[in-house]
């Protein structure tokens, strides 16, 4: 997609806890839409100072020091500005939005569906206190467009094989209940004054430069080491994968679309597939993979398809990477940078989202 409907050049987009994956690929793009970019970021979450901190994340610190090293070289060469904040401290949030912005997206969380459940306060600390930092401020600046990122996990267990945005939800675990959380608060919110927000639900994301350990990531990791993939699942459980730029569009879209004023929208290719169609699409690349189903064991909730057709009706969105294309394109990233760069992967968990 070569423009975004909404979106002008030199207009300002602050990305809160924008370094990440999510993030960092956001605001590439935004940039090659001609949009100045800030992001502001503490590195306290999938960083270089908590890789070298816990211990559990060091297993591959090469090899994920490498991404995390690329993603703040990509950022520099397009000139967005890096801030070192705690969007957690009200001060600093409120100094920082003293700056004009047209948009700005809230990112900051603590993305890990079993680390929130075992580290609560953590997530409290790292999601919900910078969401509130974040609309006590713009809650008085309507002119400025407050993207909030929630999760497909809100919905809880899905009851049937898909879902829209006016489905009930069943949060399932800390992570989600703090996401809702934020949901109910910006709408109640918005009933009462003039905020200006949009909520985006995505889906099991998966891309270049992810370190999250999501089941696509681990998979191709563990394909590419030359070991068996273990899944701790149901066979027959399905996630509505969707690639980084297909997200990365809709989070534009809900930035600078004028309809998505106060709406939510499920921003997702539209269509689960099996978790295990994965093991399929690598085997192209790796045909002697071995695959071992194990106990389910997961934090997150079993999910089928959200719907997206609000998010195309009134925003224009068209996904365009369905999980055949955007894996594969994936797939020869890694195997791309192996030829350049060395890569070492050892035995690490997965996690079903």
């Amino acid at each position: 997609m070569d423009s975004f409907v909404g979106v002008k050049q030199n207009q300002k987009a602050l990305l809160i806890g924008g370094a990440g994956f999510i993030g960092h690929n956001l605001a590439l793009q935004l940039r090659r839409q001609g949009v100045e970019v800030d992001i502001a970021d503490g590195f306290r979450v999938n960083s270089l100072l908590n890789l070298s901190i816990q211990e559990k994340e060091t297993q591959d610190l090469g090899v994920y020091r490498d991404f995390l090293e690329e993603r703040l070289e990509l950022l520099q060469a397009k000139s967005v500005d890096l801030i070192i904040s705690n969007a957690s401290d009200r001060y600093e949030v409120s100094n920082i939005l003293a700056k004009h912005y047209d948009v700005v997206y809230l990112l900051a969380a603590v993305s890990h569906a079993s680390r929130s459940n075992t580290d609560p306060v953590g997530a409290i600390e790292n999601g919900l206190l910078p969401f509130v930092n974040v609309i006590s401020e713009l809650s008085r600046k309507p002119e400025t467009r407050l993207v909030y990122l929630s999760s497909s996990t809100v919905y809880g267990h899905f009851t049937k094989e898909a879902v829209d945005e006016n489905d009930d939800c069943n949060p399932y675990g800390m992570y989600a209940v703090l996401k809702y959380a934020g949901e109910r608060i910006l709408f109640e919110t918005g009933k009462n004054s003039n905020l200006n927000f949009s909520i985006v639900r995505p889906s099991a994301l998966y891309g270049e430069r992810c370190i999250s350990r999501r089941v696509s990531q681990i998979f191709l990791e563990n394909a590419f080491a030359g070991r068996k993939l273990v899944f701790k699942g149901n066979k027959n459980e399905k996630l509505d994968f969707t690639y980084i730029q297909d997200l990365v569009q809709g989070l534009i879209l809900a930035g600078f679309h004028e309809k998505a004023y106060q709406e939510l929208f499920n921003i997702t290719y539209g269509n689960a597939r099996p978790v295990l169609s994965l093991v399929d699409i690598l085997r192209k690349h790796f045909p002697k993979l071995e695959l071992e189903i194990v106990e389910r064991d997961q934090a997150t909730p079993l999910r089928g398809t959200l719907l997206n057709a609000k998010a195309k009706k009134l925003l224009g969105f068209n996904p365009l990477w369905s999980l055949e294309d955007g894996y594969e394109n994936y797939i020869r990233w890694y195997l791309q940078r192996s030829k350049e760069r060395k890569m070492i992967f050892n035995t690490i968990s997965q996690t079903n989202e």
